[in-house]
């Protein structure tokens, strides 16, 4: 018996031993077919990772992540070298390959060093000098035109009139000048050999005009026409915008080291020297010329540089932030009509002045009581007319002044609340009231896109310096800029080039009669237009 029990357990064993080599030789055969039919059916060369287009992907979350992908692709050399056949290495951060960023490394690095050969920086003092000495009011900037359009052919560049005295100017990358293709926002219809996707622009702009100031500097170079200046350093920025178009070709004649074939083919850098920023809304005029309706390929950013000569911006730094950077601005003309009278009888009259000066008061409450402390809202009455004798009422009072805000929503509002006021006043004192904006274009707030910005701060990173108070997150202000014309239509951005220099005294604020600008800044400026446009188009996608 007990034997026959110790067969059977052996037979048991046997059996399940079997059975586990079966299971095991099943799991191989199995683990072998399926290795054989992956590497025959997917070859190792289709292993590769598929690289992602610049400009797609921005919105995985796996971008967000700055998750790096290595990608490997098989990229055979000259065959006039004896080279063997290497891999290329390419990583992908945030949906962009490292290619387009060692361009953009290669652009600014080359953009940086030819701004400090100082042939350039005297050429540009040449030219600085010349304007300043030449001042001319909005809409009559024709001998800066002029000067401006001879630097363009001494460098050939192409332009046209915009709004002339305006000019815009064009840098084909490719040096392909024919502008006959539809592109994304003009209306040709010729045929091109390059993709409506791959064009790309960017616009550079630059304002000209001079203020009606009499110069009270004691320079070589002061201003030769009497009672006009450049006393917003106006002739600074035509000069920093001419400088980039001297470096931008630099770099396109230095051969495809630094910038390759594939990153300039479609693309092209405006050059926009704009005339009447000083109350003329040159910008929008320009905007609404048929040389820029009929641009080919619609920019797809903005850029403008203004020197700011203030203690939070010293000479060698540079500032900018996303949002609303400068406020809007509305010029105002208040007209009260009373009836007037001998001066001994006012019961007998209809007081316009009374009415007035209740005015001046009322609407400062539409700062003080009926705006959020949160927000930014300015209302100065700035002239007030009446009479001209002391014993006559007159029958009417002119009032002029500014209304400002750094919302777009606010300032709407504040223009309306500043109407509603002034009538209301009108009406309770016996006066006709009229509110008017229209003695001068209304500049909206300019607001800098978020994006394009921060990709602003990137590149003076590179011109001014990584070290600390080199680039600055600055502040809004309450002064206005029609380049908010601009920022309405393209992704833009407008920055602050620090320019204050109390050793050279440049410390005179804006509009000043003894404004000074320091030239040294001028290379910077220069290198920091190029450096956004080049920089921008060096990643191959109309988005940041």
């Amino acid at each position: 018996m007990t034997t026959r029990i110790r067969t059977t357990t052996a037979r048991t064993r046997n059996r399940k031993r079997k059975a586990s080599f079966t299971s095991l030789s099943l799991f191989n055969a199995f683990f072998f077919f399926f290795v054989f039919f992956f590497c025959f059916f997917f070859p190792k060369s289709s292993w590769k990772a598929e690289a992602v287009p610049d400009g797609e992907g921005e919105n995985d979350p796996e971008n967000e992540k700055n998750t790096i992908k290595r990608m490997t692709s098989s990229k055979k050399n000259n065959k006039t070298s004896n080279k063997n056949e290497e891999n290329d290495v390419t990583v992908v951060v945030d949906g962009r390959t490292s290619s387009s960023s060692l361009t953009f490394d290669a652009v600014l690095a080359s953009i940086k060093r030819f701004s400090l050969e100082s042939d350039f920086e005297l050429d540009l003092i040449r030219q600085r000098r010349f304007l300043h000495e030449t001042p001319e009011l909005m809409w009559n900037e024709r001998e800066t035109a002029s000067f401006i359009k001879k630097e363009l052919e001494k460098l050939g560049i192409v332009y046209e009139d915009a709004a002339e005295p305006g000019i815009l100017a064009r840098i084909p990358l490719d040096g392909d000048d024919d502008d006959d293709g539809e592109g994304e926002g003009g209306n040709g219809s010729g045929e091109s050999t390059t993709t409506k996707k791959n064009k790309i622009a960017v616009l550079l702009r630059a304002d000209m005009d001079a203020l009606p100031v009499t110069e009270e500097t004691n320079l070589e170079f002061k201003s030769k026409n009497e009672g006009k200046m450049h006393a917003c350093g106006h002739d600074g920025h035509v000069t920093m915008l001419l400088g980039a178009a001297k470096l931008i070709k630099k770099v396109l004649e230095s051969g495809e080291e630094i910038l390759p074939d594939e990153a300039r083919r479609g693309k092209v850098v405006y050059l926009l020297f704009q005339p009447a920023e000083e109350g003329g809304a040159g910008a929008k005029k320009m905007l609404e010329s048929k040389t820029m309706r009929d641009m080919k390929i619609r920019p797809s950013t903005a850029f403008a540089l203004h020197n700011w000569p203030y203690a939070e911006t010293p000479s060698g730094s540079f500032g900018t932030r996303g949002g609303t950077i400068m406020a809007g601005a509305g010029t105002f003309e208040i007209t009260v009509t009373g009836r007037g009278g001998h001066a001994a009888v006012p019961h007998k009259n209809v007081d316009a002045v009374v009415c007035g000066a209740k005015i001046v008061t009322d609407v400062q409450t539409i700062v003080s009581r009926k705006t959020s402390a949160l927000d930014s809202v300015v209302v100065t009455i700035s002239t007030f007319h009446a009479g001209t004798v002391s014993n006559v009422m007159p029958d009417e009072a002119k009032l002029t002044g500014t209304l400002r805000s750094l919302q777009p929503e606010t300032f709407r509002w504040a223009m309306d609340e500043l109407s509603r006021v002034a009538n209301a006043v009108g009406l309770a004192n016996g006066c006709e009231v009229e509110v008017s904006f229209a003695s001068r274009e209304v500049y909206p707030p300019t607001v800098n896109d978020a994006k394009a910005a921060e990709f602003a701060k990137r590149v003076a990173r590179e011109i001014f310096g990584k070290e600390e108070g080199k680039v600055l997150d600055v502040a809004p202000v309450m002064p206005a800029e029609d380049f908010s014309f601009f920022a309405n239509e393209y992704p833009s951005v407008m920055n602050w080039i620090g320019s204050y220099n109390l050793d050279i005294g440049a410390v005179h604020p804006l509009h000043s009669a003894k404004f000074i600008l320091d030239e040294s800044i001028l290379k910077n400026g220069a290198a920091a237009h190029a450096g956004y446009a080049l920089g921008f188009l060096a990643l191959n996608s109309t988005k940041f």
